[in-house]
């Protein structure tokens, strides 16, 4: 099976259960674009019916579609909130509008420091 397949076997084998909370680490790794963008309109239906969804991702993109986020490194969080408030966090006169991946990465950078 592909890796695709392989996480989309997963995700239903986790929702057979119908449960509460759901926890989904990198689940669309090794998955195409459009097998993508479905697996974030499931993972959103789910929770607009109420269940919590915890996501590891190190795709910035989709961690957009959370409604709340943690920037952990080694281990220690670096920043808890919405995406646009952390967002906010990493603007500067060289980059105005950041998006998500940069935050991230001036978040690691500062924190290195």
């Amino acid at each position: 099976m592909s890796l695709g397949y392989k996480q989309r076997l997963a995700l239903a084998c986790a929702l057979m259960h119908e449960p509460q909370i759901l926890f989904l680490d990198e689940p669309t790794s090794g998955v195409d674009p459009l097998a993508r963008r479905e697996f974030w309109r499931r993972i959103n239906g789910l929770a607009e019916q109420g269940v919590t969804i915890m996501v590891t991702t190190h795709f910035m993109e989709e961690a957009e579609y959370c409604d709340r986020l943690a920037i952990m490194a080694a281990g220690e969080i670096l920043t808890i909130g919405t995406p646009s408030e952390i967002k906010v966090q990493a603007r500067s006169a060289i980059l105005p509008h950041p998006g998500m991946e940069d935050a991230f990465v001036g978040l690691i950078e500062a924190h290195e420091a």
